[in-house]
């Protein structure tokens, strides 16, 4: 399991929009806020998906781009884009799930047709430049996730406070 101050495993992930996204590929000097959610079916997902939507610009602002994903096939990726509302927000799918374990990410199988038969729990992972893990937020369920308005506050600590090292690590 990575720690914070850790270098991000390597992987990468389709998105909807084309580009796709590769955990070390990232323009440098900026940071990456990668939200892993559970799936089309979830509506915790939904809430937070077009929380993070709603603040996209304000991340772009700081110099922060998110991009959320799911084990979730493309066709529901798509559906889940369409029924959330979601304009802004790239949007990824076929999350690996190896990678996430590596993560931490708690890792699910499914118990109806809804759900993919693994899936990731909630997760979020603030990568700084340098694909250092500055923060990480992670649940073991779709209850009590990471407000997306918090993660921002806290950008807006570190760039106060720029020589902060991660927190959590040792």
């Amino acid at each position: 399991m990575r720690r914070t101050g850790d270098i991000i495993p390597d992987f990468k992930f389709n998105t909807l929009d084309g580009e796709g996204w590769h955990s070390r590929g990232r323009i440098s000097g900026y940071f990456a806020l990668l939200t892993i959610y559970r799936g089309k079916w979830c509506p915790y997902c939904k809430a937070q998906l077009q929380a993070l939507d709603a603040l996209h610009a304000s991340f772009l602002d700081v110099g922060v781009s998110p991009v959320a994903v799911s084990a979730d096939t493309r066709a529901r990726a798509e559906t889940s884009q369409r029924d959330y509302g979601l304009e802004n927000l790239q949007l990824g799918y076929e999350m690996p799930i190896e990678p996430a374990r590596q993560l931490g990410v708690f890792i699910s199988a499914g118990i109806n047709d809804r759900e993919m038969p693994l899936f990731c729990e909630p997760a979020s992972f603030l990568i700084a430049p340098g694909n250092r893990i500055q923060a990480a937020w992670i649940a073991s369920n779709a209850f009590a996730r990471t407000r997306m308005d918090e993660v921002r506050a806290y950008i807006d600590f570190l760039n106060d406070h720029p020589d902060r090292a991660p927190r959590g690590g040792d």
